[in-house]
């Protein structure tokens, strides 16, 4: 039977170690311009036609958003990586680096070490901005969100059968993550998970 400790999942939360240090969810999103495009009419006759107005939203408000969609994305690429298990074929380094892509690294390789794979995805909910530094050399926001891992399950790759996880685990619960804006986008470095905080 295969150790779901080397894993990395914690006896009492079976939730894997590697993503206690990664730095986003269910839905696949793309980072949001956070504008709503008003184009103004003009006669069909017209050769050069108005030019297009938007509401510009507030650049804090637009980075925060910005910093969401790339956690959201996160956890998109994630179980994408988890399921083959390979970083190749997904956008997970677009979207993390440091702690976060290395954690998502030793995920994969022990996944193929111990013949498994996880299929599903968890569940992230209410992604909030809780804490900003945008004016820094390095911008970076803090986000706190519930992450249900229920859906994520892991797999024996040969037998397809589900590994034995412990029954005291706590499944849906708040992670706290780290994300920071760099040159190529936002990249989430590290996602905590509390599972002493439901939610």
């Amino acid at each position: 039977m295969a150790r779901l400790d080397q894993l990395g999942w914690h006896s009492s939360r079976a939730f894997p170690a590697l993503l206690a240090l990664c730095a986003v969810l269910t839905t696949a999103c793309t980072s949001s311009k956070g504008t709503a495009d008003e184009k103004s009419e003009s006669p069909a006759s017209t050769v050069s036609a108005a030019p297009s107005k938007s509401v510009s939203m507030d650049p804090a408000e637009a980075a925060k958003a910005e910093a969401i969609s790339a956690y959201q994305s996160y956890w998109t690429e994630l179980p994408k990586a988890y399921a083959v298990p390979a970083i190749e074929g997904t956008e997970l380094q677009r979207y993390t680096a440091a702690e976060a892509l290395a954690k998502a690294q030793a995920g994969v390789a022990n996944l193929k070490t111990l013949g498994q794979i996880m299929t599903g995805a968890p569940v992230l909910t209410n992604p909030t901005v809780t804490g900003a530094e945008l004016d820094k050399k390095t911008p970076n926001v803090t986000i706190s969100a519930c992450l249900d891992v229920l859906p994520w399950k892991v797999i024996q790759k040969d037998t397809g059968q589900p590994a034995p996880l412990p029954s005291s685990r706590a499944t849906k619960y708040v992670v706290i993550a780290l994300v920071e804006r760099w040159d190529d986008g936002w990249k989430v470095l590290k996602s905590t998970p509390h599972g002493d905080q439901q939610c």
